[in-house]
């Protein structure tokens, strides 16, 4: 697929008799895991060939993949704290906050972060089509910067030290629940713990 792929956002997730979802959704799904394939494909061949570095005038230099990305390291940052029912922290998770255009006031900025729903990820959904991205306009919540520039030392999967400098703590007002199709996902956030409900 080429670059200027324009999504279909408008599909309507639309459940026929037997519990099964509309060919439309389907095929607008389909779509959208062999574009998000192909552009990993292309992603991996370029830091392959970043890895293998380039030669130069006789000598090896090293080149670096760089990403445009509307998220970089000076991005707003949160951590989560996916609780357990005991109220013990099951599981800790990094968001960025990031702003973008209000969607109907033009000139006005407006701030979304995104959070995971972990209900997909068991399901076996691709992690980018299992992201929740909260965003003011539609789910009112705000930020508590009395920790801001507190550093939290957190693990990444393979157990190396990633230390976050977060910029607050998050609290929504609403119950935030999944949107894809069959998840009944729902959280409420409080001082970025995340509650199911």
């Amino acid at each position: 697929m080429s670059d200027d792929t324009k999504y279909d956002f408008g599909v309507p997730t639309v459940i026929v008799k037997g519990g099964t979802t509309s060919a439309s959704y389907d095929k607008e799904q389909a779509r959208r895991r062999a574009d998000a394939e192909q552009r990993r494909g292309i992603q991996d061949a370029q830091r392959a060939m970043g890895q293998q570095g380039t030669s130069r005038d006789g000598g090896f230099s090293l080149a670096r993949l760089g990403s445009a990305r509307m998220i970089t390291e000076n991005s707003p940052r949160l951590v989560l704290y996916y609780m357990n029912k005991d109220h013990s922290v099951r599981q800790e998770c990094k968001s960025e906050i990031t702003f973008y255009e209000h969607p109907t006031k033009a000139g006005e900025m407006d701030m979304m972060f995104a959070m995971v729903c972990p209900r997909c990820l068991e399901r076996g959904i691709a992690q980018g089509e299992s992201q929740m991205l909260i965003k003011a306009s539609h789910r009112s919540f705000w930020i508590d910067e009395r920790l801001k520039g507190t550093v939290v030392a957190l693990r990444d999967p393979w157990g190396n030290l990633d230390p976050v400098i977060i910029c607050g703590t998050v609290t929504a007002q609403d119950t935030i629940k999944c949107s894809n199709y069959n998840c009944t996902y729902a959280v409420r956030i409080n001082d970025s713990k995340v509650y199911e409900v």
